[in-house]
């Protein structure tokens, strides 16, 4: 992990790749209804608040070693609930 500023960044560019995505499916391609939309935004919204949450406030800050394991699982976890929003995005497009 470079800084925490530049992982912030890349929680939030993530997330708001998320939502352009969802906008161009709902606007452009009609895929999505607004109510959809408005459900993935929420859902993402809580996700980037959650992540940058934890960003903040890493746990035990007096060991560099506790520190370094907890941003190597919060970048993991993040991974994983990005995932599980795309499969989730995508899912509700093909219904």
């Amino acid at each position: 992990m470079a800084s925490r500023r530049q992982l912030k960044k890349n929680i939030q560019i993530v997330t708001s790749e998320l939502l352009n995505y969802s906008y161009v499916n709902c606007f452009i391609y009609n895929k999505l209804t607004i109510e959809q939309l408005y459900e993935i935004m929420q859902k993402v919204a809580i996700l980037n608040n959650d992540f940058l949450d934890r960003a903040n406030h890493p746990d035990g800050t007096d060991n560099p070693k506790i520190v370094k394991v907890y941003y190597a699982r919060l970048i993991t976890e993040f991974n994983t609930q990005v995932e599980a929003a795309c499969g989730e995005i995508e899912k509700t497009m093909n219904t």
